[in-house]
């Protein structure tokens, strides 16, 4: 049997929201209720750093491993099941274990979606060490945030542990990680905050992570476990390593070399508040692609500074669309907020109320202006992909080019949508080292939009030297802004 854990290797971000309803209807009970007051059971103060034990011995009765086990698998289906579950021998069921820890005292369990798997038959969930084994129904679960909460029935009130504030979280504070590593049973480790709304670059991580980095050893079979402070409060789930040993989901072997992440506590409140009330997250939806400012779109923009999310996309019929957004705006304030770099913009959409107008600071042409898009709900929107096979000559920025196929042209919607299509990308030239790939479709060349390859063509022997050229490129995640260099 394998165990599992959610490893980092790669990154892909996109921009939506998750409504965390911080207004929550008064008629629904919280999740939470049970732990204010003199409810709360856990230590109060915060400990000193000589040791751990008493800290340990009220909290580990709350934390719980769980095993999710899956249907018998063909070799054909085996290629298409999601990380982390694993088929073992032949014509045995595909496995995952995890952690988990509760927060109700009625049996209310958080994990991790990937803990649970997408297709379990059975969810097992043991506590502390107890032999009983008891089997938990899936209260709701969001694959985005990869958080689950779980449930189960048993006639005595069950310990909890405390939510605490991850905003308050200061690099260096001492931390726990407690979970089942390794399948060795309930493992606690110690160690400090390393940095905070860390992003990884990795092909699972989502526009919503800023995860907690840790020391605290975290190993394959931790996932879902809590990151607890010295107050006893949990103030991360525990959800991936970086590990030199994986370099793709579900392949090689992972453990820890001293970098794991969790998710911050505050990010899953408002989820898991959605889960218990009706058993789904509701997403709101602004409707524009940003990137960020590097050094080299300053000066390509003409900007005096860095800073804002550069909106590089705008989706037809979207709340940014109809609020009058549009491509090369630069977002620095969201309701109120200051938008100090891309990657702020995704959880300010998230922790507002879907159907609400807010203000929207840009700059245009230089000049500041206001915005009011009303936030709209999400729904996901398929890509495609297409291919071209016409090609024409090489060119100046190591590329080789065609006109877009009319039917690709049509899948794209846009009937002002123009440009060149890139078939090959020459090592090492100035568009491979800008990061233009093959397949993507290039829109504008040095703020200049193009008609087709002869325009194209065209524009190649104006381009400065030792200068930034902006590239626009649309690919299947959006559109993006680049920069190219001639030497």
């Amino acid at each position: 049997m394998k165990i599992s854990c959610r490893v980092i290797a790669g990154y892909i971000i996109f921009i939506s929201g998750f409504f965390l309803g911080p207004e929550l209807a008064p008629a629904q009970e919280s999740l939470f209720k049970e732990q204010n007051g003199e409810n709360r059971s856990l230590v109060q103060e915060r400990l000193g750093l000589e040791d751990f034990s008493e800290l340990v011995s009220q909290i580990s009765g709350a934390v719980v491993n769980i095993s999710a086990e899956g249907e018998v698998l063909t070799d054909e289906q085996e290629e298409e099941i999601p990380f982390p579950f694993f088929r073992g021998e032949p014509n045995q069921p595909t496995r995952s274990l995890g952690s988990g820890f509760i927060i109700h005292p009625d049996g209310y369990i958080v994990t991790n979606n990937h803990v649970i798997g997408t297709d379990s038959s059975e969810i097992k969930v043991r506590i502390s060490e107890e032999r009983e084994e008891y089997v938990a129904e899936v209260i709701g679960r969001d694959d985005k945030t990869d958080l689950a909460l779980i449930k189960i029935e048993t006639e005595r009130k069950l310990p909890i542990l405390p939510l605490g504030d991850s905003d308050e979280l200061k690099v260096g504070e001492w931390v726990l990680a407690i979970g089942n590593q390794f399948q060795l049973g309930q493992t606690v480790t110690a160690g400090i905050v390393s940095a905070k709304s860390r992003r990884i670059p990795t092909p699972a991580s989502g526009p919503y992570d800023q995860f907690i980095q840790t020391d605290a050893s975290i190993n394959p079979g931790s996932s879902g476990g809590p990151l607890v402070n010295s107050s006893g409060e949990v103030v991360g789930i525990n959800t991936a390593i970086f590990s030199p040993g994986r370099q793709q989901f579900g392949s090689g072997s992972g453990f820890n070399i001293g970098i794991g992440f969790s998710i911050p506590v505050n990010l899953a409140k408002g989820i898991l508040q959605q889960l218990y009330q009706s058993g789904e997250v509701t997403r709101g939806l602004l409707g524009v692609v940003v990137q960020s400012i590097t050094p080299d779109l300053v000066e390509a923009l003409g900007l005096d500074k860095s800073g804002g999310a550069l909106v590089a996309d705008v989706m037809k019929e979207s709340a940014a669309s109809r609020a009058g957004f549009k491509v090369e705006d630069i977002i620095v304030s969201f309701d109120g907020k200051a938008v100090q770099d891309h990657d702020d913009l995704p959880l300010m959409v998230a922790n507002t109320v879907v159907g609400k107008v807010v203000s929207v600071e840009v700059i245009r042409d230089g000049k500041k202006i206001t915005l009011h898009p009303r936030i709209t709900e999400y729904s996901n929107i398929e890509q495609t992909d297409s291919t071209n096979e016409i090609v024409v000559k090489g060119d100046r920025l190591g590329l080789i080019v065609s006109a877009i196929d009319p039917a690709l042209a049509d899948k794209l919607e846009d009937a002002e949508f123009s440009g060149v299509m890139v078939q090959e990308v020459e090592e090492d030239s100035p568009a491979h080292k800008g990061g233009i790939q093959k397949g993507d479709i290039i829109h504008q060349l040095n703020r200049e939009k193009l008609k087709g390859p002869e325009h194209y063509s065209s524009i190649l022997p104006e381009l400065p030297k030792d200068k930034a050229i902006l590239v626009m490129v649309r690919r299947a995640e959006g559109t993006r802004f680049l920069t190219v260099r001639l030497q």
